[in-house]
């Protein structure tokens, strides 16, 4: 299943928005759940999930790709993230058109001396808990980014990860959209009202 439109689509109006989906996949048992950071990495998910004969849903938001280009494209293994950079400060872990968020957001608060990790979850489901309890293992601080509600998606995902594990002192935080119905708006005005553009994500995370 191919999920068009997903997260905020701008000018289309509040009744379009696309910010459950991951949340209700989620819950389905069986199902793989995959999004992509760019086009060749949608490319890729399409030809991995014809061979993997099951069901899989494939969510990818309206429009073009944004203005960093990707040098790395891991080949797709089920559950496996993708690290796109290493670090020790800070974990932030990402799905979809927000694993570029994450990287601008990195690139600003390395511009402040920290080391900052970025993964790119690429399966909301299955989830990679190996490298993902890894990372948050060695820097102690965990965000998660998504274009979906916060409830029930990726960042509740890694809480869960975190409770299931039991580690200890970690300084953790999701950012999504609340659970409500997102008004109308540009994709712009609307990230910059809930504070998802990469600004103010810096800032927030800043704070940790």
């Amino acid at each position: 299943m191919c999920v068009d439109r997903a997260g905020i689509v701008g000018n289309d109006g509040e009744t379009h928005q696309g910010v459950f989906d991951l949340s209700f996949f989620d819950i389905v048992p069986n199902l793989v759940v995959m999004a992509p950071k760019d086009f060749k990495e949608l490319e890729d998910m399409l030809e991995y999930a014809v061979k993997l004969k099951k069901p899989v849903v494939i969510r990818y938001p309206r429009g073009g790709e944004g203005d960093i280009k990707f040098d790395i494209h891991t080949p797709l293994e089920t559950n496996q993230a993708e690290i796109i950079k290493n670090g020790k400060d800070l974990s932030i872990i990402a799905i979809g058109k927000m694993v570029e968020r994450a990287v601008e957001v990195s690139n600003i608060l390395e511009k402040q001396g920290k080391q900052v990790e970025v993964i790119n979850a690429r399966f909301l489901k299955p989830i990679d808990k190996e490298n993902i309890i890894k990372s948050i293992r060695k820097t102690k601080k965990v965000v998660t980014i998504e274009d979906n509600i916060v409830k029930c998606g990726l960042g509740s995902e890694i809480e869960n990860i975190i409770i299931e594990k039991g580690l200890k002192d970690i300084a953790f935080k999701k950012y999504g959209y609340p659970d409500e119905f997102v008004k109308h708006g540009s994709i712009g005005e609307i990230e910059k009202k809930y504070g998802l553009d990469a600004e103010s994500l810096a800032r927030d995370i800043e704070k940790m």
